[in-house]
């Protein structure tokens, strides 16, 4: 499948938890599986896991299991996105900027992932991270988008940009 629009786990957990819950904006999610069964939206197989990673089976776990996970959850075992995806790991374990704990966080999340495969496909990040280029302790999706040249924005933007109302 081909996408437009990956989307980082953090635009699925904080849509959750504080700016679209479920019983509030059930348009919202309708929304969401419309525009993936358009092919304009996805997400990767990383995300899923991280979606139910939980214990805890709240309602985002049941909608991630309950929509077609085929469409949704692209892989990122195909060489495509393996060979970016060492290109970042490259980067990230040669930058002096960042402490190693920040490095090894990096490169063990979804992150590095999501970019790896948008710059494998040619493709946006969806994320609700915000750029913080002197950060030395984390590092930051907007900030690797940048150094690969990976066009990013955040959900707000999505909205506009495909004419989202709710």
């Amino acid at each position: 499948m081909s996408c437009t629009y990956l989307l980082d786990a953090n635009v699925f957990i904080q849509a959750h938890r504080i700016l679209y819950p479920f019983d509030v904006f059930p348009t919202f999610w309708e929304w969401l599986e419309k525009e993936n069964e358009k092919g304009i939206i996805a997400s990767i197989e990383p995300v899923y896991k991280e979606l139910n990673n939980s214990s805890d089976a709240d309602r985002l776990s049941e909608w991630s299991k309950s929509i077609n996970k085929e469409s949704w959850f692209l892989p990122v075992e195909n060489q495509e996105c393996q060979k970016e995806f060492k290109l970042i790991a490259n980067w990230t374990y040669k930058n002096k900027q960042y402490n190693d704990t920040a490095k090894a966080q990096f490169l063990d999340i979804v992150d590095s992932l999501i970019i790896a495969k948008a710059k494998s496909l040619g493709i946006t990040v969806v994320t609700q991270e915000k750029p913080a280029p002197g950060s030395k302790s984390k590092i930051f999706i907007p900030d690797v988008c940048n150094e690969f040249g990976v066009p990013y924005i955040d959900l707000l933007q999505l909205f506009r940009i495909l004419k989202g109302q709710f």
